[in-house]
């Protein structure tokens, strides 16, 4: 569910490979999911969406969405470091695990999602 599922983590964060997305283009509406998500506005929240995705080993990102959407992704992407140095610091996670996640990716595509 968008943000909201980077910051809550668990199962809000599936892999999307060939398989797994080949027979979406005939279903409508928000297959991959919109919501919007008021923790992400938050350094903390940003803070826990790091973690979950150095927990899954994502660092590339294609998100989807006007201003917000993107005004969030560029700020990510600009706090992605001290995200991951507070990571460390607080002990969540392992220099190596810093160190191996240190660059995020980010792709950003102007679309909004209106369920039709």
């Amino acid at each position: 569910q968008g943000y909201e599922g980077l910051v809550e983590g668990g199962d809000n964060i599936k892999q999307a490979n060939w398989l797994s997305v080949s027979n979406i283009i005939q279903l409508g509406g928000t297959v991959i999911g919109s919501a919007r998500c008021k923790a992400f506005t938050t350094r903390a929240g940003r803070l826990r969406a790091a973690r979950n995705l150095v927990e899954h080993s994502i660092t590339n990102l294609c998100v989807i969405g006007g201003d917000g959407s993107l005004t969030g992704a560029d700020i990510f992407r600009s706090e992605w470091a001290g995200l991951l140095e507070e990571l460390v610091r607080d002990g969540q996670i392992s220099e190596e695990v810093a160190k191996k996640n240190c660059r995020l990716n980010i792709v950003g595509l102007v679309g909004s999602i209106d369920n039709d």
